[in-house]
Order: C-alpha cells, then structure tokens, then sequence
C-alpha cells in the first residue's frame, strides 16, 4: 500500500476512533433531556416557557394552553408525566387513569399508553411507563420524528404536540 493510501486510511480510522462517545451511559438524569449520544439535550416540548416544571421537567402544552403536561425521564428509559394547570405551576388532576403518548416515524404510528402511579385511586396526576422506544422517539421529535400527548379531562381530550428545541441549553451530562 502506498504511502498516501495509508494516511487517508490511518486518518479515517482516527475519525472513528474519536468520533462521539455515549458518554450519558455513565449518566443518570432525572430531567426531561432525551440523549443517547453524549451532548446536551434541554428540550422545552410544545412551547417554551423558559423554565422548568414544578417537578424539575420540561413542560408541553395541552390544548390552548388549559392543561399542562411536565415530563421527565430516565435513562433506563422511566417516563413520568405529571397533569398541571394552565399556568403550568400546579398539580391538576383527572378521573382518568392513563395518558396516551403517539409517535409517526414516516408512516408507522406508534401509540403507547402510560398509567397513572396510583390506579385505584379516584383521580389521577402522575403516569408512568418504562419504554426506551419512546424515549428513543422522543429524542428524534425534528429529525423525521413527531409525537403527541393526549389525556382526557372530563369529557374532552385535549392534545399537545412535542417539539425539537435547541441542543445548545439543557443539562450537562
């Protein structure tokens, strides 16, 4: 092999070699940063409202606006979703005990359905699930990815749509 042949293939082998590392495996996240590629993720889902939630989530906006959902995960791929007011600050609550989470990639619809943490009570603030194919596609909202939160309250549904937001603020790893 020639000389230059063995430059370029010694510098793309040094370009994979130190490409990204996964460095959040080492790391535990009690936010809503959706990351398995080692870099910032702060994502503010449906709108921004410039700060966290009462339960240190990012929040999303359900309807006008009338209910708020915050949501955080973990990196074992937890989901938590707690039910908020519209001004996004206080705890609200449902008689039904399930949220439902759904996402498109291309033409395939995934819905997956999260459970209230106490489902014998009467009414309901906080769902969970344990699904790191959501979390994944929750990580991809912008990049070919959309999902949807819809929780029913009384005899409406009421729906917000996640949004990508800036990888540049968010929590460090």
């Amino acid at each position: 092999m020639n000389f230059i042949a063995r430059i370029c293939l010694s510098t793309i082998a040094l370009v994979f070699i130190t490409g990204c590392s996964d460095e959040s495996a080492s790391h535990s996240h009690n936010e809503t940063e959706v990351t398995n590629d080692g870099h910032d993720h702060g994502h503010d889902h449906g709108h921004d409202h410039g700060s966290d939630g009462p339960h240190g989530g990012h929040i999303l906006g359900l309807g006008d606006e009338e209910y708020h959902l915050e949501w955080l995960h973990n990196d074992a791929g937890k989901l938590t979703f707690y039910l908020l007011d519209a001004t996004a600050k206080e705890d609200v609550t449902t008689t039904t005990n399930s949220i439902t989470i759904e996402t498109t990639v291309k033409d395939e619809i995934k819905s997956v359905t999260l459970n209230s943490t106490t489902p014998d009570a009467e009414t309901h603030n906080c769902f969970e699930a344990i699904d790191p194919v959501l979390l994944q596609r929750l990580e991809l909202v912008g990049h070919g990815v959309t999902a949807k939160a819809t929780v029913q309250i009384g005899e409406t549904a009421y729906s917000g749509e996640f949004e990508h937001h800036d990888h540049g603020h968010g929590h460090a790893h």
